[in-house]
């Protein structure tokens, strides 16, 4: 497979994690957070599914095109290619366990749901227990992707493999990412979403210049300048 191919198809790929993710995540907000979210989740059990199929999909394409850029980034930098198909991998395996969360809370609405008898109250316990396990699950995994998604974009930003201002755009769009996990993780509440928008402005721009681009190969020395 030619170098320009893999960045277009890790570029659609981008694309697909991202829109599949978001599609995802609407569909879960919706019904996870209402009172109710155990029966809710039996009764709205195709929609869920299909949410965590989706989460599923986004796994396997952020881990896909990390594997597809491999080659080229090595040329540059080996740690820096290395630690970022780590740390898609790791991105991956901890939202990967939220999609199977998922499945877990339908089973335990349907048990709400057809049991009367068996306290709700320790199920909605057990639930709420796994819903914050699934957060704090997405908060590693953002964590994992603000952390090698900088350290690529500075390699790009070095080697100019793409305009520097969609690097840097980048650089900032992952740093304001950590900074928003470190916010949510400490309980601070200094955050809100408004932080996601710098780096979904990236995730959308630096796709498209991929698929229609591709990497600019003709440097070979770094330059910070």
């Amino acid at each position: 497979m030619s170098t320009l191919l893999a960045t277009r198809i890790a570029g659609l790929l981008i694309l697909i994690s991202t829109s599949s993710f978001m599609y995802a995540d609407s569909i879960i907000y919706e019904l996870l957070t209402k009172p109710d979210f155990l029966e809710q989740a039996a009764l709205n059990r195709s929609s869920l599914a299909f949410a965590a199929l989706l989460e599923f999909i986004n796994c396997a394409a952020v881990i896909s095109m990390s594997i597809l850029i491999y080659p080229t980034i090595r040329q540059y930098s080996e740690r820096i290619a290395i630690g970022y198909v780590s740390g898609r991998l790791i991105e991956g395996a901890t939202l990967i366990t939220g999609a199977v969360t998922l499945m877990t809370l339908i089973a335990m609405g349907k048990q709400v749901i057809e049991n009367p008898d068996v306290s709700s109250e320790y199920l909605y316990m057990m639930g709420s227990a796994l819903k914050s396990e699934r957060w704090f699950g997405f908060l590693m995994g953002m964590f994992s992707l603000g952390l090698c998604g900088f350290l690529l974009n500075i390699t790009l930003y070095q080697y100019r493999l793409i305009p520097r201002a969609i690097s840097v755009l980048g650089m900032i769009g992952y740093a304001v990412l950590l900074l928003k996990v470190a916010f949510d993780y400490f309980g601070l509440d200094f955050s809100g979403a408004w932080m996601y928008i710098p780096g979904g402005i990236y995730e959308l721009i630096f796709p498209l210049w991929m698929i229609f681009k591709g990497f600019d190969l003709s440097t070979k020395r770094p330059c910070f300048l």
